[in-house]
């Protein structure tokens, strides 16, 4: 009985950590893929001053924003959510095909894409 315990949080510890892994893809390939509309430097103004990048709302926020605006029912608007969301990630997923990326590479463009 002894061992059977730290086994068992050994086991749940180490599933832990792999989910986390599976979940976060490494960052050189985060950086190394952008969206099409990704922004690469902040604007300057008409004085010369360097101004804040305007944030930019991902198409997951977006929409939440629009779901939200038509006051539906609690289930109603989960399916509107997730209606909304598979549609924009099939978006993604279409840019990622005419750019022709393959495997984590599409993987990590499709999840920016749809965040960002």
């Amino acid at each position: 009985m002894r061992i059977v315990a730290p086994a068992i949080y050994a086991a749940l510890l180490g599933g832990a950590i792999y989910i986390a892994i599976a979940q976060n893809p490494l960052p050189n390939a985060i950086a190394s893929v952008q969206p099409e509309g990704a922004r690469v430097a902040a604007p300057a103004t008409a004085n010369g001053k360097v101004s804040a990048p305007p944030a930019k709302v991902g198409k997951r926020e977006t929409c939440r924003q629009s779901v939200g605006a038509k006051h539906l029912g609690r289930h109603q608007a989960r399916d509107q959510m997730q209606l909304c969301v598979a549609q924009a990630r099939l978006d993604c997923l279409k840019q990622a095909i005419d750019q022709k990326l393959r495997g984590a590479a599409r993987r990590v463009y499709v999840k920016s894409c749809v965040a960002a």
